[in-house]
Formats: C-alpha cells, structure tokens, sequence
C-alpha cells in the first residue's frame, strides 16, 4: 500500500497547495491567466487521486489483481520515461531535482510491480465486433473517453508545449528545463489509465471507475479551483462541466444507471 499512499499524497499536495508545488516545479500561470495555477488541483492531482485511492479502496482480489497494481505500476514507469526525456532534452541532464524525480518515479514503480501481474491484453477477440469493449454505445462511450484520456496523455509526454499552452501555464525564466514537466506524473497517469481500459479484451469495472473518477475529480478540482484560485471565468466553467459530465457518464454506465 506505499505506492497508492504516496500517489494519494502527491495528488492531495497539488490539490491542496498548488501554487507551492508549481513553483517548485519551475511553472506559473500565464500572465493573461493567473487563475491557471488552479490547473494543479484539477489536470494534475485529478489522475493521481483517482487511481492511488482506486488501489487503496477497492480490495476485492478479484478487483485487486492484475489491472489496478499494474496501472499503478505503468504509471510511474511511464513517468520515469518522461524524466529521461526531460533530462535528456529539456536541458535538465545537470538538475538534481530532475535526478531525485526521475529515481523517485523509477523507485514507486518497481515497488508497485512487486504486487503487480500484468494481465493477458489483446486477445483474439479483440477487434471482433463481439468484443464487449467494442459492442454497444455505452461501452464505445468508455472506449471514447479512455482514447481522449491516452491522446492528453501523449501530448503531454511527447508535446510539453502545446499541453502547457493548453493548461495555460508556462515555464519560468530561469528554469527552461520546466517546459518538460508535463512529460512526468502528467502524462504517466493518463496513459496508464487510458491504455488499460482501452488494451483489456472486457475492460473491468473497477478500471472503468478510475477512469471515470479521474474525470469527475479533475473536474471537482476544478470547481475548488473557481472558488480558491478566483477562476471564474468561461474556460474554467465550461471545463468544469465538461470533466464532472465525463466522469459521471462514465461512473453511471458502471453502476447501471445508463
């Protein structure tokens, strides 16, 4: 449970103080936008909450193992990988707190793989139209969804700039190195939970649930963010409602409720 509770804590740390934390990481808001420093209490901490506290309450063996370690476990490593391309072409290679990141991200996701099976994807059935993944306008909903989250997630690691730009966030002058940070928990999380749903022959309940809670809280982080970062304005709202609608479309067509 270390690795779920450290993801908890991360995700939390950007709800709770995101100004701190972006600084840290050498972003701040656009000067046209100052409520964007917001964006670490929704696009950043939404991810993290969802998927370490989906490890943490949903202890059912059965729901357990394979997908929720391994998604836990791919999440890091792919944040992992987003270090080394920060390091390597972000101009980051002398930065120590890059280093200590990077071994962090590398450390949390050997651990979670220790507990990790990593399921059997892409069975025969796969691209047959009896494929329950495939079959159905509620499950092309959860396939729709979960490729919008893999494609921010890979804009995020392999385009950092236009994910700031979407985020409204910018590096500061003094850390050039920081237009990378996208590439890192960012982009991790929302390939790790996108890919899972997507690559699992019936995707299960309980990664459908994290993806629809990875939505609902980056939208809920969002509304905090209206309120605490004074960020009412048009792109917040209307992306507030389009987050909290895709995650509880998501959630209702698992409980049954559509």
């Amino acid at each position: 449970m270390f690795v779920p509770m450290v993801t908890v804590l991360l995700g939390a740390a950007f709800l709770l103080f995101p100004r701190a934390i972006l600084t840290y990481m050498g972003l701040r808001a656009i000067h046209a936008s100052p409520e964007a420093i917001g964006e670490g209490r929704s696009s950043f901490a939404g991810p993290l909450l969802a998927l370490g506290l989906g490890c943490l309450l949903l202890q059912d063996p059965i729901a357990l193992q394979p997908g929720l370690n391994f998604t836990l476990a791919l999440a890091w490593a792919i944040a992992a990988f987003g270090r080394v391309i920060q390091l390597v072409f972000d101009g980051a290679l002398r930065r120590k707190r890059i280093q200590m990141r990077f071994l962090l991200a590398v450390a949390l996701a050997l651990i979670a793989a220790q507990s990790a099976e990593v399921p059997t994807f892409l069975c025969a059935e796969y691209f047959s139209t009896n494929c329950p993944l495939f079959s159905g306008a509620r499950n092309w909903v959860v396939s729709i969804v979960a490729l919008l989250t893999l494609g921010l997630g890979l804009i995020a690691l392999f385009m950092p700039k236009l994910a700031l730009r979407i985020l409204k966030l910018e590096h500061r002058i003094s850390m050039p190195f920081a237009i990378g940070e996208t590439r890192g928990s960012l982009a991790g999380f929302y390939i790790a939970i996108g890919f899972v749903v997507l690559a699992y022959p019936q995707p299960a309940d309980f990664m459908i649930v994290v993806l629809g809670a990875a939505w609902l809280f980056t939208g809920m982080g969002r509304m905090v963010s209206i309120v605490a970062d004074r960020g009412l304005t048009a792109y917040n709202i209307a992306g507030t409602v389009f987050e909290v609608a895709v995650g509880a479309v998501v959630l209702s067509i698992v409980f049954g409720l559509l």
